[in-house]
């Protein structure tokens, strides 16, 4: 069969809520959204329980939430990131009210607003309670399937971004669907977006889609981009704990109604740690869950006292418990911390620009610096939204380039089709087991060596069995290389042998594609002092 080729003004890899927004605000320039699976399937955006933060109450302030986004990010966050997205928050939601998407209101007709940890307010706007990222979806959408500027590829793996001399030339992938005859897609454009979501699938325990293992950073990164903050994995604590992989999540907006963690003794162990109990910020909760299974106890959500409405209020997290056979009203629900949110990803500076010239990121793949060392909750939909309209505008401003074309020479590198998927899938169980037994919640030095060697032996092993197995051991690196490093506690990222806050640490650590093989050397020579200056930004 021939190769299929497309030629758009702009392509778009990724199609969750970041990369759908960047379409419609490119009209009318000819855009191509390529989607790993059907259209709104198996996305994080889909999956997202929680809403949106944004200070429209009379008692909040953008101030306010721009303080709260600071004080989260334990000082490495961009303050003009942070302002950038909380004070557009107002017109990212008349956006999506203006696209059809419904929120919960009040009577009155204002916003009925939730709270979450880490707020000084309710601010957090939802529809249906814990539905938020699929109406959101809905309406994006809607939108998309009657907007005629946009293509929509489905079930297309991207495999490559073409660049030659710092130009961007298109990307090169392939059809997934099993049953579509073996060729190569090729999408021709200046200009590419990734917004391809997040990296969680790396660990065993996570939220996240199978889809999401760190495409996006794996791309960006063989195009010679920058990426920076690897070692901020945020950990949501209250993953349920039904034996599912992905783990379901339990959203924080439940804990924000007044649910309980408790241990088996019904101890609330937040008690003594953090004045806001329950509502603490994520990291400080998720380690505090971690020392309580690392002590033998297990660690619940009690929504007991919550009363006889849950089902209703949070009609996902119900579905889950049904399933499991456990009533919220009835039962204490199990949990675990769980791989949610990654920090860190390609380096943007506030356009959403690359350092490779065309190349663009919004989204959970983005490292635009609002979070910094930990992600203050429902401030992810809105950057990914904020950022999105940013990057369109910006490309709008450019010159779309109509004569590119892409080399029959990178075209005959990619003909080669993922092969013996089976033994693929034990050696990415066998590296995801590896990565959260070794950098999950608490990491150190030789659990950083260990998990190095773990994935090193696996990529010994089985070289050229899959596309998708060579990125997570290629992301994999990369965070190892972040967390070793970072010699210090700092949000997210806790370290056993280095347990305080370091002010020497307040920096970045910067790192490329053509420089592991450097640092993973370093690494296992046990030295670091040559290489601290050249990954500090």
């Amino acid at each position: 069969m021939s190769d299929a080729i497309y030629s758009p003004d702009v392509v778009i890899v990724g199609g969750g809520v970041a990369g759908l927004t960047v379409a419609l605000n490119l009209a009318p320039r000819k855009v191509c959204v390529i989607t790993k699976s059907s259209l709104g399937i198996n996305t994080s955006s889909s999956w997202a329980q929680g809403g949106i933060a944004a200070a429209v109450s009379k008692d909040d302030s953008n101030e306010s939430h721009i303080n709260d986004t600071l004080t989260t990010a334990k000082g490495l966050a961009n303050i003009d990131a942070i302002k950038e997205v909380v004070n557009n928050a107002k017109g990212i939601i008349d956006d999506l009210e203006g696209y059809g998407v419904n929120f919960d209101k009040n009577e009155d007709g204002t916003f009925n607003l939730g709270l979450e940890g880490a707020h000084s307010f309710n601010r957090i706007i939802r529809s249906k309670g814990d539905s938020s990222g699929l109406e959101i979806m809905r309406g994006l959408i809607e939108k998309v399937k009657k907007s005629d500027h946009i293509t929509v590829l489905e079930n297309v793996s991207i495999d490559r971004i073409m660049t030659e001399k710092n130009t961007i030339y298109g990307v090169i992938g392939r059809f997934t669907d099993d049953n579509v005859p073996d060729s190569n897609v090729i999408i021709q454009s200046s200009h590419v977006v990734l917004a391809t979501g997040g990296l969680g699938g790396i660990f065993a325990n996570t939220t996240n889609p199978r889809s999401s293992y760190g495409e996006g950073v794996a791309l960006a990164s063989h195009a010679g981009a920058t990426l920076t903050d690897m070692e901020f994995v945020q950990f949501h604590p209250t993953g349920l704990d039904f034996g599912l992989d992905p783990t379901p999540l339990a959203t924080e907006a439940i804990r924000g109604e007044g649910a309980y963690l408790v241990n088996q003794d019904e101890e609330r162990f937040m008690f003594g740690i953090h004045p806001d109990h329950e509502l603490a910020p994520r990291d400080l909760i998720a380690q505090n869950i971690f020392k309580q299974i690392e002590k033998g106890n297990s660690v619940f959500l009690d929504c007991r006292h919550m009363g006889s409405n849950f089902n209703t209020r949070f009609p996902q997290v119900s579905s889950y418990c049904e399933n499991a056979d456990l009533d919220p009203e009835r039962d204490l629900l199990p949990i675990i911390p769980v791989a949610h949110y990654h920090i860190g990803g390609v380096k943007t500076d506030l356009k959403g620009q690359t350092s490779v010239e065309g190349l663009w990121c919004c989204g959970e793949v983005a490292a635009t610096g609002i979070h910094g060392a930990n992600r203050l909750a429902s401030n992810s939909l809105l950057e990914s939204l904020v950022f999105a309209k940013i990057v369109a505008n910006e490309i709008n401003k450019k010159n779309i380039k109509k004569d590119i074309h892409i080399s029959s020479k990178f075209i005959k590198i990619f003909k080669e089709k993922t092969k013996n998927k089976i033994r693929a899938k034990k050696y990415i169980w066998q590296l995801r087991s590896s990565m959260m037994r070794n950098l999950g919640i608490v990491r150190n030095k030789d659990s950083i060596i260990r998990g190095l060697n773990d994935v090193l032996k696996i990529e010994r092993e089985s070289k050229g069995l899959s596309a998708k197995l060579n990125d997570m051991i290629l992301v994999s690196k990369f965070i190892i290389i972040g967390a070793y490093l970072r010699r210090e506690s700092r949000g997210c990222h806790l370290r056993s042998d280095y347990q305080d806050t370091d002010e020497d640490f307040i920096k970045h650590f910067d790192i490329k594609y053509s420089e592991i093989d450097g640092y993973i050397k370093t690494i296992l020579d046990s030295t670091i002092s040559e290489v601290d200056e050249k990954l500090v930004s």
